[in-house]
């Protein structure tokens, strides 16, 4: 992958940390933007675009997944990478569950630093040209990001979004978990699969007339969900 003139936006305060992973980057070709607080980082994205985001966990003003919480409720699709001490399970679950990306668990090696941010910045390359998906009274706009319930836009973080197209591109089929956290989230992802029924119950809040009895996202028992749709809603 070609890194050059790719911004990381690297929010940490711990200047060893910054020196050394810049430095690093740099290497690689990428331009770096270096912020010390998540209210500066936040301040910073509203002024550029980064290519991706590494983001540690503990700063000094705010925890990252509150940051990733702040970021996802903009709709932003920027990839982040979370950088932490902390790698029990509930701790991995609860930085993927707030948007981040990916997870990499301090001390960690620069060489698999670095193989994270190319995967995840692959992984986000959308492909060339507009593609508009139509089932029922579901439209979804791959280009421009949006998706219409029977005329009525609906606003998705960026993880329900590509949920949604992946069950928009297989209607009727079942899929597994596996295969949607596959198409979703990577094959690297190291999260609690738990993620997916998240992501599919905040769908059907989004999209159900009763989310409690979905007539819409079908689970099927023990494997995994299908979009199904009715002839009314």
């Amino acid at each position: 992958m070609n890194s050059a003139g790719k911004l990381v936006m690297l929010v940490d305060d711990d200047d060893t940390i910054i020196d050394t992973l810049v430095y690093n980057l740099k290497r690689h070709g990428f331009t770096i933007l270096s912020c010390q607080s998540g209210q500066n980082a936040l301040a910073k994205l509203n002024e550029t675009s980064p290519h991706i985001i590494i983001l540690d966990w503990t700063l000094p003003d705010m925890a990252g997944p509150d940051i990733c919480k702040i970021i996802r409720s903009r709709s932003l699709d920027v990839p982040i990478l979370m950088l932490t001490a902390r790698s029990s399970p509930s701790d991995v679950a609860q930085g993927l569950l707030s948007g981040a990306d990916d997870y990499l668990a301090k001390p960690f090696s620069m060489v698999e630093l670095m193989a994270r941010v190319t995967a995840l910045l692959r992984r986000t390359k959308l492909p060339s040209g507009t593609m508009h998906l139509t089932v029922g009274g579901l439209v979804l706009d791959d280009e421009a990001r949006r998706v219409w319930w029977h005329g009525r836009e609906v606003e998705l973080s960026p993880k329900e979004f590509l949920l949604l197209k992946v069950l928009m591109k297989h209607a009727g089929k079942t899929l597994s978990i596996e295969f949607l956290l596959n198409e979703v989230w990577g094959l690297d992802f190291a999260g609690d699969t738990k993620t997916v029924a998240v992501h599919v119950r905040w769908l059907r809040q989004k999209l159900e007339a009763d989310s409690k009895h979905p007539a819409l996202l079908k689970t099927v028992h023990r494997f995994g969900y299908r979009l199904d749709v009715p002839d009314k809603n």
